[in-house]
């Protein structure tokens, strides 16, 4: 495992990855147990706190504003993680294995069946029953049950709203990520009447992407 390969690329998985971290960083028998250096984890304390808050504000309201403070954070917390995962938590002969788990990191295992890229395609339906909100209900293309191939994590979905039919997935600017259907868009009121287009594709147990399905579209009711 090298690099930031360990971090989920989804940002609903990587904002409970950081809760996690938070609860763990910020008890002080952790600190104590592990042998952390008190500065280091404030100071990883206080990147994943703002990613978190800044993360909440673009939930209520996706503005660019909000959505630039929001990536810009993430990508502190991230170097942050990273940082302090290679100098107290990787080889820290304090934590086991199941220590390392729950902040994210998985042991090797000679024995762990090689992962591969999904081929299959979500579908998607979504539901405009509710008032500033879209559910999006996801299945396999593959069958006829709803739910997810085996061997994958979740779905990335990517959206945006258009005034225009878009010519292909690189305009449709924001990513989220659902390990489970159905996943929820909420919108302010100001934004009744627009339309957004999106579309899933499947990521597997190790980040692996699989092909983008159709691209669908609903108006905010």
């Amino acid at each position: 495992m090298s690099g930031a390969s360990w971090l989920p690329r989804g940002e609903q998985d990587f904002f409970d990855l950081c809760q996690k971290w938070k609860n763990g960083l910020n008890n002080p028998a952790n600190v104590a147990a592990f042998g952390w250096d008190q500065a280091e984890v404030t100071a990883v304390l206080t990147a994943l706190i703002a990613f978190l808050t800044a993360r909440v504000a673009y939930k209520e309201d996706n503005s660019t504003k909000n959505r630039l403070i929001k990536d810009e954070a993430r990508v502190a917390a991230e170097a942050a993680m990273r940082n302090f995962a290679n100098s107290a938590v990787r080889f820290n002969k304090l934590m086991r294995d199941e220590d390392r788990l729950s902040y994210g990191l998985y042991p090797h295992d000679g024995s762990h069946t090689p992962d591969v890229e999904p081929t299959t395609l979500p579908e998607a339906k979504s539901d405009t029953s509710i008032i500033r909100q879209i559910t999006i209900h996801f299945w396999d293309s593959s069958s006829k049950k709803r739910g997810k191939p085996h061997g994958i994590h979740g779905a990335e979905i990517r959206w945006a709203l258009l005034d225009h039919v878009p010519a292909s997935v690189d305009e449709l600017t924001n990513s989220d990520f659902d390990t489970a259907s159905p996943f929820t868009l909420k919108f302010h009121e100001d934004k009744r009447g627009r339309r957004v287009y999106f579309c899933l594709r499947w990521e597997s147990n190790t980040n692996l992407k699989g092909p983008y399905g159709e691209i669908y579209s609903a108006v905010i009711p």
